[in-house]
C-alpha cells in the first residue's frame, strides 16, 4: 500500500475529481483500491490529506505512482486543486480485521515504532470491535528517515467509540507483554475523516 500525505487547496474539487473519474483511472492503472481521508486532528499533519493506493506489489506500487505522475489529465487536475505531496511512504499490509475499506466514517493512524508484525491481532480485535468496524496493521517498506515501523489503523463511525475501545486494547497485559517483546510503543495518532 502506497500512502501520499498531501497538502489539498481545494479539497471539494479533489474529491470531486476523484469520484467523477479520477478513482476509476488510478484503478484502471493497476490499483485495487484507493482512498482519500482528510486529517482533522493530529498535530502539524491537522489539515493535510492522506491518499492511499492498494498495488499487488512493491513493483507495481512504483509503476503506479509513475503513471499517475505521467498522465496529463490528473496531473491539470492536482494542478487545478492545488494538490502537493507532503511524504510517500510504502507499507505492507500485515493483517486486517472487519471492514478496512470503508467509503465514509472516520480513521485512526497510531504509529509505531519496534518489530511490528500481526500477532495479537485477534487479542486487539477482540477489543477493538467494540468501537470501531475495522482494523488493520501494517508495516513500512520505504517511509524516509522517520521513526516509525508500522501503522495500526482503525476505521469506525464515532472517534469517541474507537478511542474507549483502543483504552481497552492497550491496557490489555497480553496485550502489553506483546508489545514489550517486540519494543513496539505507539508514537503519535492521527484521526481523520474519510471523503472519498
Amino acid at each position: 500500500m502506497t500512502i501520499a500525505v498531501t497538502a489539498v487547496q481545494d479539497l471539494n474539487g479533489f474529491v470531486d475529481a476523484s469520484n467523477s473519474y479520477g478513482k476509476q483511472r488510478v484503478l484502471d492503472m493497476g490499483c485495487k483500491h484507493t482512498s482519500i481521508a482528510k486529517i482533522v486532528m493530529g498535530g502539524e499533519a491537522a489539515g493535510l490529506c492522506g491518499v492511499s493506493f492498494e498495488w499487488e506489489s512493491v513493483d507495481a506500487a512504483i509503476a503506479g505512482s509513475n503513471a499517475i505522475n505521467s498522465d496529463g489529465q490528473m496531473l491539470q487536475m492536482m494542478g487545478d486543486c492545488g494538490v502537493s505531496v507532503v511524504r510517500r511512504s510504502v507499507l505492507e499490509i500485515l493483517a486486517e480485521r472487519g471492514e478496512t475499506r470503508p467509503t465514509s466514517g472516520f480513521g485512526t493512524a497510531v504509529y509505531m515504532s519496534g518489530n511490528i508484525s500481526a500477532e495479537g491481532i485477534d487479542n486487539g480485535w477482540r477489543h477493538m470491535q467494540e468501537g470501531a468496524n475495522g482494523l488493520m496493521i501494517s508495516r513500512a517498506i520505504a517511509n524516509g528517515m522517520a521513526p516509525w515501523t508500522g501503522l495500526i489503523m482503525t476505521f469506525a463511525d464515532s472517534v469517541d467509540d474507537l478511542l474507549g475501545a483502543a483504552a481497552n486494547a492497550w491496557a490489555d497485559t497480553a496485550m502489553q507483554a506483546r508489545n514489550s517483546m517486540n519494543d513496539v510503543k505507539p508514537l503519535g495518532r492521527l484521526i481523520n475523516e474519510i471523503v472519498a
